[in-house]
């Protein structure tokens, strides 16, 4: 697509700042990419962490669960269950690191435990207590998820956006101001040509 750009040596000047404006953009992508990668690399760090906990949790809550109902039987079981009305929430902290928003931290705020009903066992309040445990890390796990998410997406948009400087926009402009600078410069050269022959015929 052709650049609309002032006629002449107007034109010049408005194509140099414009370009010293690009490659001023340019480095600050470029700066901003390194740090969102180093950023990344942190967060997939954190998100690897977060899923071997949370897998190492899920497995100690799940087998709490089948001795709780080895040793009490399933009607206790129920039993717990439907005496755990209240839900559990979830509070996100968020973050904003370089345009990227995001959730830092996860805390997972559950009902306290109720008392066990009749006929239950120990290993019954056990197996909520590796419940909660379980509960925390999976909120962890899925904040560190969308951390992640977030912070690739944006990495994946500033590599693009600096492409598209680097492969198409500087590369366009500098080619017009090329383009206009040898229009230029052979204007220049006829000019002076004209006003060589005209003092030659006026001392003719």
């Amino acid at each position: 697509m052709r650049i609309r750009r002032p006629p002449g040596r107007a034109g010049r000047v408005w194509l140099v700042r414009r370009l010293a404006v690009a490659n001023r953009g340019r480095d600050v992508l470029e700066q901003k990419r390194i740090a969102l990668a180093r950023e990344l690399e942190r967060v997939e760090a954190q998100l690897a962490e977060a899923r071997r906990e949370w897998e190492e949790r899920s497995r100690t809550a799940e087998a709490w669960w089948q001795r709780a109902a080895v040793l009490a039987g399933e009607r206790p079981l129920e039993l717990a269950r439907a005496a755990a009305r209240d839900p559990a929430e979830v509070t996100v902290t968020w973050r904003n690191a370089l345009g990227v928003v995001y959730p830092a931290e996860a805390k997972v705020s559950a009902p306290a435990g109720e008392p066990a009903p009749a006929g239950g066992s120990s290993a019954l309040a056990l197996a909520a207590a590796a419940h909660r445990r379980a509960l925390e890390s999976a909120a962890e796990l899925g904040a560190a998820d969308l951390a992640r998410e977030r912070t690739e997406r944006e990495l994946r948009l500033t590599t693009q956006r600096l492409r598209a400087l680097e492969r198409r926009w500087i590369p366009e402009h500098e080619r017009e101001l090329r383009e206009l600078q040898l229009s230029l410069d052979e204007n220049d050269r006829e000019d002076a040509a004209r006003s060589r022959w005209t003092i030659r015929r006026l001392r003719a």
